[in-house]
């Protein structure tokens, strides 16, 4: 997930159907965020102490919530434009992703989701842009590109 340099690959989407496709980079995206907050339980009782008998917090991690945003310019020579995104967004279509370069020895973050939100701009004499929200369900998978 990390891009040395600024113009690699951030994210490919496709549909999650029953005959998985390979996902395709998204056409004109500037740039991508990936959050991950984890839920934490609190264990602590009244004779929850350090080494030196101080009273402390505990605390356990359980579930993650997982989303994603992604900005983009309108780009018509792409495989993947942003009429699609949207659409897979007002059909509540669940995709699969992969985020991050594709030089060997990256680590690419996968899964799948749905896209939450929508967003374009397209003010006159401007290029159209558009932001995406994925909220992964499930979790996440980290690769190594080989």
């Amino acid at each position: 997930m990390n891009n040395s340099d600024s113009n690699k690959i951030l994210i490919k989407l496709v549909e999650n159907t029953e005959t998985p496709g390979t996902p395709v980079v998204l056409a004109g995206q500037t740039s991508a965020s990936l959050e991950i907050t984890k839920e934490m339980r609190e264990y602590t009782s009244k004779t929850t102490v350090d080494a030196n008998d101080v009273p402390v917090r505990r605390y356990m991690p359980t579930r993650s919530t997982i989303s994603i945003s992604v900005e983009s310019l309108y780009d018509p020579t792409g495989t993947l434009k942003q009429d699609e995104i949207f659409e897979m967004c007002y059909n509540g279509t669940k995709i699969d992703f992969v985020m991050g370069d594709s030089i060997a020895g990256s680590k690419t973050a996968k899964g799948s989701g749905f896209i939450s939100s929508a967003s374009g701009s397209f003010s006159m004499d401007e290029t159209a842009s558009a932001s995406f929200t994925i909220d992964v369900d499930g979790g996440l998978e980290f690769e190594t590109i080989s």
